[in-house]
């Protein structure tokens, strides 16, 4: 039985083993068509070979199989194609940028193989223009100098003629000799031969024309385009042949035939028959201008002319006002960027990026704007980076580019991007001209506008003195400070005439300023006295007074205002200027009169907008005693030169950043309207140009001073000298609190520095000058050690001291 089970069961799995090869029918069982899996199986690869085929089946099995794997193993097709659509691009770029600065090479060497043509063609055409100037020098004999013939080897010939024979000996050629005549030929030879001519012609100084005895002669030569170009009417006698069928020749300068009878030596005894000479009414009249040709074109007699040797004529302050002309100032020429400064600036930006990188900073730059002296690269930091980190990397940043300084403006006003102002290898020349002759400043309505420069986009930096109202320029020695104060003044003259801007200037350094003595729009001379300088700001102070009286009587607020009420004829009265007070140091005006110049000062900046009165102050010393709360308070526009350390910058803008600047020229704007100091290239205007300009106003324009505020500062000035007291100190600059310390120790009967302390509230550096100035006077008496200083004045005396200053 046992034998017999397992024998049924060996037979099961040999069925189920046969099942699975060949499924329901056995006949298919082979060694070539064997497929596993079992019924199911046997039915699936039945069906696909029935389907497809046998090729068929196996390519279904194969993407079956592939198919399972992808989902397996997560393998994405679309990532593959993306990263392949990537690389392509960026081989593309690639191939791009070698293309571009392929070209950009290439029209390089052309543009510079051009310029080298250029230049040799000028060459050549230079060379060709000396050798036409010498065919003309000996053809056009008119114009070779006679007088420089008087050591010529050949007497008889005093012409051009000498210069064709050297020139032909010079060149090996043969020289052909001309002509010898009695007359003056067409090209210009005067040559005298001994055997036809017994005679010499002796001129008169006044005889302008040379006439031929015959009916062409008399002509009337007036109505010539020229009418000092003398015309010589030659008539061609019948016993010469003459090859040259010229009659009629000029003169080209009739001065250097003034007195032509030093051409010979021999007396007007015997004269030619047959040449006569005329005087006409036509004189020989010496002119250096054309200025009247015009006018005497048509002028049959011709009547003698005569230069003015004055002034020409100056415009009346009343008439139109006629500004210089911009040719009287160098013209702006703008230099485009070239492909290998471009290049340049982009391996600064990959330099910034690479350094960035180095100290662990994420950020990229986005983008460059390239200035005339500066080019600002635009960071944006990635995510999590602070902007302090950046700043703190301004010294680092400067040593990886090589450059003189670094200054990081974080973040730029209206943009989300650090800007990092890196100096340019070249810069460019920013001249007033190109300002003044751009569309911004012709475009503005304002009077007081003026140009100061441009900023790092190449955009004009204007300032309207009207909106700001004052300003203060500071700045180190030879940081650009006087330049852009003058550079003010003449976009002012360009723009307002004397009749609607009128100006004061205090010097105190005499020479800065004084060049502008004799314009029209000058109230008074420059101020060079600091102690007149305290008196124009104190005629200022009462210009500003009397203008609020009198818009107070017409019911007006401001000094435009009444200017209206005055052009649309509601009130008759004398159209007030605007007045611009110019103060060029500070410093100076500060160290004599500080009190007085700050209260000055204030009271104006504080007051005077609305009566149109303006300040600007420039001073090179910008520190606290000088720039003090109260000017610094009521003057919101600045302008920082380079300074020396970041405090002075911070007494100018109340921040740091001018002591990271450049110097010449480069400046801080910060108005009154802006969150932030706008960096930009000061303009430029030379000397030269300051002097033509001034010498035109000088020219057309008389001088225009009010003898009022002379007079005003005058009396302000004799004031000042005369108050001083026996003892030859000034009572103004006698401390306040002084006659306070006289009765305080009369009444203690004892004199000392911590009883005025105590009782006066002061300090004790100004305790100790009350009580050495006592000594001085005499009130009490020398130190005693710790002692208290003995009272010397009693309190009779000190009762007779009060009466008599009394009376």
């Amino acid at each position: 039985m046992a034998s017999a089970e397992r024998g049924n069961k060996s037979s099961v799995f040999k069925a189920i083993s046969l099942f699975w090869k060949s499924g329901m029918k056995p006949e298919l069982i082979s060694s070539s068509n064997v497929w596993s899996g079992g019924l199911l199986g046997g039915l699936l690869g039945f069906s696909l070979i029935v389907v497809a085929g046998r090729i068929g089946s196996i390519i279904i099995m194969i993407a079956m199989i592939l198919a399972l794997i992808i989902v397996v193993f997560n393998i994405s097709y679309t990532q593959y194609l993306a990263k392949s659509a990537e690389m392509i691009q960026n081989t593309k770029a690639r191939l791009e940028e070698k293309r571009r600065l392929r070209i950009e090479a290439k029209e390089e060497e052309k543009k510079l193989a051009l310029e080298e043509a250029e230049r040799l063609a000028n060459e050549v055409s230079s060379e060709n223009k000396k050798s036409d100037e010498n065919i003309e020098l000996y053809q056009e004999g008119y114009d070779f100098d006679l007088s420089k013939n008087k050591n010529i080897k050949d007497p008889h010939e005093v012409s051009s003629e000498w210069f064709k024979k050297e020139l032909a000996e010079e060149q090996n050629k043969t020289y052909k000799e001309p002509f010898k005549v009695n007359y003056h030929m067409p090209d210009g030879s005067w040559i005298r031969n001994d055997d036809d001519i017994e005679s010499s012609i002796n001129f008169e100084p006044e005889i302008s024309i040379f006439s031929h005895d015959n009916d062409e002669a008399n002509k009337d030569y007036s109505e010539n385009d020229n009418p000092f170009e003398n015309q010589v009417n030659v008539e061609k006698d019948e016993s010469n042949d003459l090859s040259s069928p010229s009659t009629n020749t000029k003169m080209s300068d009739a001065k250097g035939f003034d007195k032509p009878s030093n051409i010979f030596d021999e007396p007007n005894d015997s004269l030619d028959s047959k040449h006569k000479i005329e005087k006409t009414d036509i004189e020989i009249v010496e002119e250096q201008g054309r200025a009247h040709w015009d006018d005497r074109s048509d002028d049959k007699s011709l009547p003698d002319y005569k230069i003015s040797s004055g002034k020409k004529r100056q415009i009346a302050i009343t008439d139109r006002y006629i500004p210089p002309d911009i040719s009287l100032l160098n013209k702006e020429k703008r230099i485009e960027q070239s492909a290998k400064n471009i290049h340049r600036i982009q391996e600064i930006g990959l330099n910034l990026e690479q350094t960035l990188n180095n100290f662990g900073v994420d950020a990229k730059v986005i983008n460059y704007t390239t200035g005339p002296t500066i080019t600002r690269f635009e960071l944006s930091p990635g995510p999590g980076v602070k902007v302090s980190k950046i700043t703190n990397l301004s010294d680092d940043i400067a040593l990886a580019l090589a450059a003189v300084g670094v200054r990081i403006e974080a973040p730029i006003p209206g943009k989300s991007a650090i800007g990092i102002e890196v100096p340019n290898k070249e810069t460019q020349p920013v001249l007033l001209s190109g300002i003044i002759d751009s569309k911004a400043f012709k475009e503005n309505d304002s009077l007081l506008t003026a140009g100061i420069g441009r900023d790092i986009q190449g955009n004009e930096i204007l300032c309207d003195l009207s909106k700001m109202p004052h300003l203060l320029i500071a700045g180190a020695t030879g940081s650009g400070k006087s330049v852009c104060i003058n550079s003010i003044i003449i976009s002012l003259l360009y723009r307002s005439g004397p009749q609607d801007l009128k100006m004061i200037m205090i010097d105190p350094k005499v020479v800065e300023l004084n060049i502008y003595n004799g314009i029209p729009h000058l109230l008074l001379p420059v101020v060079t006295n600091p102690k007149k300088a305290y008196g124009a700001l104190n005629w200022a102070i009462s210009e500003m007074e009397d203008r609020y009286n009198k818009f107070a009587d017409n019911s007006v607020r401001d000094f435009t205002s009444y200017n209206m009420l005055i052009e649309s004829k509601q009130i008759e009265a004398e159209k007030l200027p605007a007045i611009v007070i110019i103060i060029d140091e500070l410093s100076d005006l500060m160290a004599t009169t500080p009190k007085e110049v700050e209260d000055a000062i204030a009271r104006l900046t504080a007051m005077a907008r609305a009566a149109g009165i303006h300040l600007i102050i420039a001073t090179q010393r910008p520190s606290v005693d000088v720039i003090t709360g109260v000017i610094k308070a009521n003057i919101p526009s600045r302008i920082a030169f380079t300074v020396a350390s970041q405090v002075d910058s911070r007494t100018i803008l109340d921040m740091g950043g001018a002591e990271k600047l450049l110097g010449k020229g480069d400046m801080l704007y910060y108005p009154q309207s802006a969150s932030k100091p706008v960096r930009g290239q000061g303009a430029f205007v030379t000397d030269g140009e300051v002097e033509r300009v001034i010498r035109y106003l000088k020219e057309y324009y008389e001088t225009d001073y009010d003898e009022s505020v002379q007079k005003a500062i005058d009396h302000v000035a004799d004031k000042n000298s005369n108050s001083v007291n026996a003892n030859g100190s000034k009572e103004e600059d006698e401390d306040e609190l002084l006659e306070d310390a006289l009765k305080l120790i009369v009444e203690s009967e004892y004199a000392s520095i911590s009883l005025l302390q105590r009782r006066l509230s002061i300090g004790y550096p100004r305790a100790a000058r009350l009580i050495d100035r006592l000594h001085d006077l005499g009130y009490v008496g020398p130190p005693e050690g710790s002692k208290p200083r003995t009272v010397l004045i009693t309190t009779d005396e000190y009762l007779q001291y009060l009466e008599n200053k009394d009376n």
